[in-house]
């Protein structure tokens, strides 16, 4: 099972794409600097699990900002 579901990612953003796109930078960001992490705890281990938590939990734009 997909987690976090697909639909609690496209709450935060509507298009499957710029999910894709945005989950991708954020994952070179978490690989190249893994001291940027923007939440306490993951249940992922790969960067990319971890940039979709952070988008499913609204910390991480398709703009590239963060909150």
């Amino acid at each position: 099972m997909l987690h976090p579901p697909l639909n609690q990612l496209t709450a935060k953003i509507n298009s499957k794409y710029l999910i894709a796109t945005t989950a991708a930078k954020r994952a070179r960001e978490i690989d190249e600097h893994p001291e940027s992490s923007l939440l306490e705890k993951y249940s992922a281990k790969k960067p990319v699990g971890k940039a979709l938590e952070e988008i499913a939990n609204g910390d991480v734009f398709p703009d590239g900002t963060f909150k």
